[in-house]
């Protein structure tokens, strides 16, 4: 059994080499995320530009959906002229659930993260991102969704971050409104 879990341990360890691992909390949230940078599987690609990755949340008493899952796809880049301002753009497969009615979308979004040019100890980062899917890339019974995030990071000890922001998530189907989020939350953000 021991040989077991150390051989698991050293294949995810591996797997999870130069990604980024995310888990934000409140008193009624749990939001948890990988992105897994392609750049370290694909010569081909520069280091830190792609991603593809998932995320899974959990809402209690926000509206009447529980769960989103979704899985998704960043590509980015520093600007030339402003190397600490990283700009993304990508789209994503969101997954949630009212009753019986199912929520599907591709939204299409933006992201920005900007090392902030502050003599500190720590660095500090701010960073944002926008995801919008119209009715015509919403599926099943969604109508349309919407999502914006900011956040604020402070690098405590080397690739360990404590981030500190704000969600909002809109699901909207076809028979009503759904707020699905709106939420400060507090985590914890890996690089490895």
């Amino acid at each position: 059994m021991l040989k077991t879990v150390i051989l698991w341990m050293a294949a995810t360890g591996a797997a999870l080499a130069m990604h980024t691992g995310e888990v934000n909390i409140n008193n009624e949230d749990i939001e948890a995320e990988l992105k897994f940078d392609m750049g370290q599987f694909n010569s081909q690609l520069d280091v830190d530009s792609i991603y593809i990755g998932g995320r899974y949340i959990y809402a209690d008493k926000k509206g009447d959906a529980d769960e989103l899952i979704e899985i998704s796809y960043l590509m980015q880049k520093p600007l030339q002229k402003m190397p600490d301002l990283r700009i993304g753009i990508g789209f994503k497969l969101n997954y949630s659930s009212v009753h019986s009615y199912d929520f599907v979308s591709l939204p299409l979004g933006l992201e920005a993260r900007y090392r902030l040019p502050l003599d500190t100890i720590v660095p500090l980062y701010v960073g944002s991102k926008l995801y919008y899917a119209p009715s015509v890339l919403s599926f099943s019974d969604a109508d349309s969704y919407f999502e914006w995030k900011v956040n604020m990071d402070i690098e405590v000890i080397e690739r360990g971050l404590i981030t500190l922001g704000y969600r909002y998530i809109d699901t909207d189907y076809q028979r009503s409104d759904v707020k699905f989020n709106r939420a400060a939350f507090v985590g914890f953000k890996f690089v490895f």
